[in-house]
């Protein structure tokens, strides 16, 4: 469904994820017909504006919609999980982003096209999250083994 300036639901919930209003995200997702992996021309899902720019409380209500994809990567390669390690404006909100991805299956051994892992933008930041990624890519290990 779109209004009359030809907004779609889709494009609803990005909005929603960029502007960290979760009572607008739950509002659509509600009434609107979605596509929750709905990427934008820069290949952008809800998942990745959420992650972008904090809104730690779109990000959980996201994680819990079936068939959400946690591991899309958008025209850079990134995935949320990527954009999540490297928020700056909080970094307990950064921690809790990433370990709500990391528990919702974000893989953290995804390159993006910079050949970059989410390890290499902890290198030398914040200890917790270093730890949290450290403990998900010994989980991959082990499996492996």
């Amino acid at each position: 469904m779109s209004d009359d300036q030809g907004t779609t639901d889709n494009d609803l919930i990005l909005a929603a994820c960029r502007n960290d209003q979760d009572e607008m995200l739950e509002d659509v997702l509600k009434e609107g017909d979605i596509d929750i992996n709905y990427a934008d021309a820069l290949g952008d899902t809800a998942l990745h504006y959420a992650a972008r720019f904090g809104s730690l409380t779109c990000l959980e209500i996201l994680v819990d919609i079936p068939g959400i994809n946690v591991n899309l990567r958008n025209n850079q390669g990134d995935t949320p999980l990527h954009l999540a390690v490297r928020y700056e404006d909080d970094p307990e909100v950064a921690i809790s982003m990433v370990d709500i991805l990391l528990d919702s299956g974000a893989d953290p051994r995804i390159q993006n096209k910079a050949k970059s892992t989410v390890g290499d933008y902890v290198v030398g930041r914040n200890d917790d999250m270093r730890a949290l990624i450290d403990q998900a890519l010994a989980g991959y290990e082990m499996v492996r083994l």
